[in-house]
């Protein structure tokens, strides 16, 4: 899903904690979507902002909606922008990027016998999460 720009036309303080903001965004496509955002970017009513919708997909996290505090947040607020609102920032973000082939190096140290048996207590080892990755480099 892509990421859309919407302007601020509400921000209030979260009652229940001085580190989150409640926002209202708004465009005339998206309509109307509450987000809950801390304080790496602070937004000011009719600042315009890339919004993550539902779906979109970012490094490391898909956006879904979720309570924080007992609020709904619809979104990720990704940091303000100067564009027309409904542009399409996805490219802009980053965001939605297909499956690419990428080399990964892993290194986990293993008891065994014989060379032979430790690749097979490796493959175990990584499987359950043990291991440090060395390096994750695109394949292109």
């Amino acid at each position: 899903m892509p990421v859309y720009a919407m302007k601020v036309t509400s921000k209030t303080a979260h009652e229940k904690t001085d580190q989150l903001f409640i926002y209202t965004f708004e465009s005339p496509e998206q309509g109307e979507r509450t987000i809950v955002a801390n304080l790496t970017n602070v937004y000011e009513v009719g600042d315009v902002a890339g919004i993550a919708i539902e779906g979109t997909i970012l490094p490391g996290v898909v956006i879904q909606p979720r309570k924080v505090f007992g609020i709904h947040s619809q979104g990720m607020a990704m940091g303000k922008v100067d564009a027309e609102l409904d542009a399409d920032l996805t490219a802009h973000f980053d965001a939605d990027r297909g499956p690419r082939t990428f080399t990964v190096t892993v290194e986990v140290q293993v008891e065994a016998p014989y060379a032979e048996d430790a690749e097979k207590v490796a493959r175990k080892a990584i499987g359950k999460g043990e291991g440090k990755v060395l390096s994750a480099e695109t394949a292109e």
